[in-house]
């Protein structure tokens, strides 16, 4: 399985302070931010080595989120961004796609982060 390295490390400290003053962690399918987040406009996603799925806002307060305050900078299986939207534990992927200008995915890596997505729960269209 191929791993995509963040290609912008020299930039990784400031984007973990940044998140990290505007109170951004990243956020599984199972916490509880995860409905607000979702519902309040797009994401940006990743699946780690261990194949484990994390969001977080793509925008907070003007200032954008980057893929690598999802794993620390660590490398990832698959990363994007997304629209989903639902509630009471009901969520429908309207939108995904493979950008990340850090991780630069293949397009082929898409397949493994709707599977992280229906593996938690949400659902797909076909």
């Amino acid at each position: 399985m191929q791993l995509f390295i963040n290609q912008l490390s020299d930039r990784l400290s400031e984007e973990l302070v940044a998140a990290r003053k505007l109170n951004v962690r990243p956020l599984r399918v199972s916490d509880r931010e995860f409905e607000t987040t979702v519902n309040a406009g797009t994401v940006k996603w990743a699946v780690t080595e261990q194949r484990e799925l994390f969001i977080v806002p793509k925008y907070v307060q003007g200032q954008e989120i980057s893929h690598t305050v999802l794993t620390n900078g660590e490398p990832v299986l698959a990363a994007g961004e997304a629209d989903i939207t639902g509630f009471d534990d009901y969520y429908y992927l309207l939108n995904i796609n493979n950008h990340s200008g850090h991780y630069q995915p293949s397009l082929s890596s898409l397949k493994i982060g709707k599977e992280a997505f229906k593996a938690n729960g949400i659902n797909i269209p076909d």
